[in-house]
């Protein structure tokens, strides 16, 4: 059979569209494979950030329970310590107790022994170096007394014509108007054996306050005032003078009496700018117990002794020889028993 030419030509036309139609569908597929993969990478690329925002995440997580634990730790160490600090405070607190205790009673004992030292050392020409070991007998005479009202005070007037410093004028004043009080081993004064004290006062004020914390008859003077003006008028006038005693005395006391009241009492210290401080408070400590009524003492390591101990500070018998001349016992003499 014989095939015409329009067959054949339909043929040939029909292979050709089918072969466009496979090339179509050839590049369409293509295409669809292309987006295919470009999909994949895209989701392969987000489940690698998806991965890492998850590591992320979990690591976050993990300093999140490592810092609550730190936490917890600082928590638990923070009452450990605020627990050992409030010891810590209370030992503190009484150590420091202690310490300030000890620093007191250690500043007292510095400052009583280095009284005593100077002193001592001070005194060494205004004493016969000779220590009674049984003062029993022994005894402080006592003159006339002041009568005055409770509570007044008695005025003191300086009259400075040595013109002493101010330094010695201070040193001056404590004889009088110290409160102090040191201890002494009798050992050292011969009242007795080592390990036993007395008190002695520095001060006259403090002295007089002991012997009338019973109140005797009359008051006993304790209150005292010094103004050092040139125009003053005092009770007790003091006066510095460089002018030499014929007698040789280093100081001299007189009182102007009525009966066996004290009126007036005049100090002088000679040779005062000759001294140091110690010394004219020493003389002015015993010329003022003269100035209060007390006479001398047979006591050679009393302050009332005519010749001034080594330690001249006013003694329990120069404070009960006060206690007697001010509850009326007039123109005596008071036993020292120690």
């Amino acid at each position: 059979m014989k095939i015409s030419s329009d067959d054949d030509k339909d043929t040939k036309q029909f292979e050709s569209e089918k072969i466009k139609e496979i090339e179509q569908e050839k590049i369409f597929l293509k295409d669809i494979n292309d987006l295919t993969s470009s999909k994949v990478d895209e989701l392969g690329k987000s489940n690698q950030e998806l991965e890492k925002k998850l590591d992320k995440e979990l690591q976050k997580s993990k300093e999140l329970e490592q810092e609550k634990i730190i936490l917890e730790e600082i928590v638990h160490d923070g009452e450990k310590s605020e627990q050992k600090s409030h010891k810590r405070y209370y030992i503190s607190v009484s150590i420091i107790a202690v310490v300030v205790s000890l620093g007191f009673v250690g500043y007292s004992y510095y400052e009583n022994q280095a009284i005593l030292k100077a002193t001592s050392h001070d005194m060494s020409n205004y004493n016969s170096n000779y220590v009674i070991q049984n003062l029993q007998g022994d005894t402080v005479d006592t003159w006339v007394s002041w009568n005055i009202q409770n509570d007044r005070v008695i005025h003191i007037h300086v009259v400075n014509e040595a013109q002493v410093s101010q330094d010695m004028i201070n040193a001056m004043e404590d004889a009088i108007t110290s409160n102090k009080a040191v201890s002494i081993d009798d050992s050292q004064t011969g009242k007795g054996p080592q390990g036993s004290s007395s008190t002695y006062y520095v001060g006259w004020e403090g002295a007089d306050a002991q012997a009338y914390s019973e109140p005797t008859k009359l008051y006993v003077p304790q209150k005292f005032d010094i103004n050092g003006s040139p125009d003053g008028v005092g009770d007790i006038e003091i006066i510095l003078t460089n002018d030499v005693n014929p007698d040789g005395y280093s100081g001299w006391t007189k009182s102007i009496v009525d009966g066996h009241e004290i009126l007036k009492s005049k100090i002088t210290i000679f040779k005062a700018s000759k001294l140091d401080p110690d010394r004219l408070e020493a003389i002015m400590r015993h010329e003022f117990g003269h100035a209060l009524g007390l006479g001398h003492s047979t006591a050679s390591e009393d302050l009332m002794h005519p010749m001034l101990p080594d330690y001249p500070y006013i003694s329990d018998c120069d404070i009960d020889a006060l206690k007697g001349l001010y509850d009326g016992d007039q123109n005596s003499k008071v036993v020292c028993k120690k």
